[in-house]
């Protein structure tokens, strides 16, 4: 079993919710409908994240997941130099359920539904912001992207379909380039699915999914206190795309 994966019981208590909060200077004057299209790239970089925790914590728990969302979610870490935030995701439809599921945590929070949804893309937002600081390894994995990219193209022609051998080797690169990373993400669910090999490489490549989503959320201008203080705007902006 893989450096990332610890097992846990479901029967243990939801994780908690950061309460931590700041005013950040938010210029009330500004047109609602200017506010609510400015947060249009910042969803959907959130979607994107909690659209591949979400998938982290189904396949986890029941070791199912929709195969066309997996593909949506793990096809946008080979997209490195897209012309708009949609094309990560080809797409609202490849976004859909992430942006579904960020407007339940931003209107209808519940532990019990969303927690581990909520702790896995905290995580991942630290994760990324550690490796930020450590960019030789940034430079290594795009590099490495785009070869196991190279490789899935010449297998195949359709640019969007995500294989088995290119889920295999993206589960190999987050292992030896970001699984040692402390404080390593903490994957719960059921014993049986996360002694899977098929299933940890799934989880592997949506880690994956998850960094790419925060790589793209920090270039958009997003921060974590937007999640505090806009959020009827960047409800405003989930409900124009659905």
């Amino acid at each position: 079993m893989g450096a990332i994966i610890y097992l846990h019981n479901d029967d243990s208590s939801e994780p908690g919710v950061d309460s931590e909060q700041r005013n950040f200077g938010e210029r009330r004057s500004q047109p609602q409908n200017q506010r609510i299209s400015g947060f249009r790239d910042h969803v959907l970089a959130l979607a994107g994240l909690v659209q591949a925790t979400s998938l982290i914590n189904s396949a986890s728990r029941s070791g199912l997941v929709s195969q066309d969302t997996l593909e949506n979610s793990i096809n946008s870490v080979f997209i490195q130099n897209p012309g708009s935030t949609l094309d990560v995701f080809g797409g609202v439809t490849g976004v859909r359920k992430g942006l579904l599921i960020l407007r339940e945590l931003l209107t209808n929070f519940d532990v019990a539904q969303h927690g581990r949804i909520l702790q896995y893309a905290l995580a991942i937002m630290g994760l990324e912001r550690k490796l930020t600081t450590r960019p030789a390894i940034m430079r290594q994995l795009g590099a490495e992207i785009a070869n196991i990219d190279e490789q899935r193209m010449l297998r195949q022609s359709d640019d969007r379909l995500i294989d088995a051998s290119s889920v295999r080797q993206l589960s190999t690169l987050y292992e030896s380039l970001i699984s040692e990373i402390q404080p390593q993400i903490q994957i719960n669910g059921n014993r049986q699915h996360l002694q899977d090999r098929t299933n940890i490489e799934r989880i592997r490549a949506l880690l994956l999914a998850g960094l790419r989503a925060c790589v793209l959320w920090r270039q958009v201008g997003g921060n974590k206190w937007q999640l505090a203080f806009n959020r009827r705007a960047m409800t405003g902006a989930i409900e124009q795309l659905l």
